[in-house]
């Protein structure tokens, strides 16, 4: 039985990455292709986001893959991920990302054509993928496929093995303790800037050999309500700790001053940062499959296209922004509700256009 809250769960994530790039601009929260304002409010939204919301796809993407394989041999399952994650991410390198990285030059005062530009940017591509710029956002795709890859031996020893995990055992309280190996995990494998592979892997597979069975499902259902207040409560924590504005910054020890007591105030932090993060996993899960599990033609529209519009939205926000920053300055509410909304509009609009086109649809994983 399809379980339609994780497809909801899926492109209501995708959808905050509407209000949650647009806001990047007026942040000064990480870097971004270009700022236009140091906004309280948008540095208060992204930071209440960005601690769970991309991890959680990652914990569903290793449910799904419970359900993939049961259907698909792992042959199948490599397949399709080459068709869904590793094609649009090259395709998305070539023609999506570089569009719009030349917007936010634009707007910092580059004066050269697209093309020179174009060439540029995998002429310097070193330079690009150092700072972020050249994955953009696909940096997801690619960080999902490598994980696919590194999971599924794992995966299909267990499933080829006799040993399995009694998940009648697994209680609340120990899924909670699995914050310390997700603390320990986000220290390696730093791959792009700030975002561990190690703790996306550990997600994925807690995904796939925890998160996915229906009677862990119900334990986070009857749990909604705490784990959700729970994480609501140390989020605010967070946010009057972190958010420029509100609170003070966090610092951390560098490399060159690592003693003793830095190392544990060090893992502290990043404790503290996945017990926001794991919270918010299981929080969201228990609340989207008490109140999403249901379907209609949006939702099941939503849920099919989720991944191109994950893919293509990049590009429509940052032109948008480009041309209605300098159109209406000085008025950052109007320019944010015009650039998310003429952005969804065309990002829709080109995946239509795209389906239509068989070789296109192909590059970015799209059906017909």
């Amino acid at each position: 039985m399809r379980k339609y809250y994780l497809d909801n769960l899926r492109w209501l994530i995708i959808l905050i990455l509407f209000p949650y790039h647009v806001l990047l601009i007026y942040s000064s929260v990480g870097s971004y292709y270009f700022h236009a304002a140091n906004s309280v409010i948008a540095n208060t939204f992204i930071l209440t986001f960005a601690p769970w919301f991309m991890q959680l796809l990652f914990a569903i993407a290793g449910i799904a893959t419970f359900y993939s394989l049961k259907r698909r041999d792992a042959k199948q399952y490599l397949e399709e991920r080459i068709s869904k994650l590793l094609l649009p991410t090259v395709a998305g390198v070539i023609l999506v990302i570089p569009v719009s990285v030349y917007f936010g030059y634009l707007f910092n005062g580059y004066t050269g054509s697209f093309l020179t530009f174009w060439l540029s940017f995998f002429g310097n591509w070193p330079y690009y993928l150092e700072v972020g710029l050249l994955l953009g956002p696909l940096w997801f795709l690619l960080y999902l496929f490598i994980i696919s890859l590194l999971a599924l031996p794992i995966i299909m020893k267990y499933k080829n093995g006799t040993w399995k995990i009694p998940i009648e055992k697994v209680t609340l309280p120990k899924l909670l303790l699995l914050i310390i190996p997700l603390a320990l995990g986000s220290f390696f494998l730093n791959l792009y800037p700030e975002k561990s592979i190690i703790q996306f892997l550990l997600l994925f597979l807690f995904g796939y050999f925890l998160l996915s069975d229906d009677r862990i499902q119900k334990k986070l259902e009857d749990r909604r309500w705490p784990l959700f207040t729970s994480f609501l409560v140390i989020t605010i924590i967070y946010l009057l700790m972190v958010v420029p504005g509100i609170g003070s910054t966090t610092t951390t020890a560098t490399t060159s001053t690592l003693t003793i007591s830095s190392l544990i105030v060090m893992f502290l932090l990043k404790l503290f940062e996945n017990a926001i993060m794991w919270l918010g996993v299981l929080g969201v899960m228990g609340m989207g499959k008490h109140y999403m599990e249901f379907k209609n033609p949006k939702t099941l529209y939503l849920s099919a296209v989720s991944f191109p519009i994950y893919i293509f939205h990049i590009v429509w926000i940052n032109l948008f922004a480009y041309y209605i920053i300098n159109w209406i300055p000085n008025l950052m509410a109007i320019q944010v509700v015009l650039i998310m909304g003429l952005s969804f509009v065309f990002t829709i609009a080109t995946i239509e256009v795209v389906r239509r086109i068989k070789g296109v649809r192909f590059l970015f994983g799209i059906k017909g």
